[in-house]
């Protein structure tokens, strides 16, 4: 027949229960946290929030820090680089560009510190992980 397991103590079982389940949310918040670092990263490098439609005056698209407009031979011109801010559109966008890399960086350190999980306690990871990712959501 089947082995039950026997507790010396009810605190004993909670306990067992407890550990299970922090593993278990750990290693959710890792999914999550992975994909949250892959969408914030996605919002960062692309550059067609807002396209062109059928009521736009001229075609086009733009992004946080670059912007296109098609010209009349069919090309895009761009304007609008990563490492020369002062081609941004503007100071918004700047401050909007420097706060999103900004939560990149935060983001993908979170990720690469659930390593952590390994030599560490669950609670020290958990709140290093947890602050950057606040830090990120602001």
């Amino acid at each position: 027949m089947g082995k039950t397991m026997k507790y010396m103590e009810s605190s004993h079982m909670y306990s067992t229960k407890f550990m299970r389940n922090s593993k278990a949310v750990g290693v959710l918040w890792g999914i999550f946290s992975v994909c949250y670092a892959i969408i914030v990263m996605v919002v960062f490098t692309q550059d067609e929030w807002i396209g062109d439609g059928d009521l736009s005056k001229s075609s086009g698209n733009f992004g946080l820090w670059r912007w296109c407009v098609d010209s009349d031979n069919g090309r895009e011109k761009c304007r609008g680089q990563l490492t020369d801010f002062s081609t941004i559109l503007s100071t918004a966008f700047t401050a909007a560009t420097v706060f999103v890399g900004l939560s990149v960086l935060a983001g993908w350190t979170a990720v690469l510190f659930m390593v952590l999980f390994v030599r560490y306690s669950s609670s020290l990871v958990y709140k290093l992980c947890g602050s950057l990712q606040i830090l990120s959501g602001l």
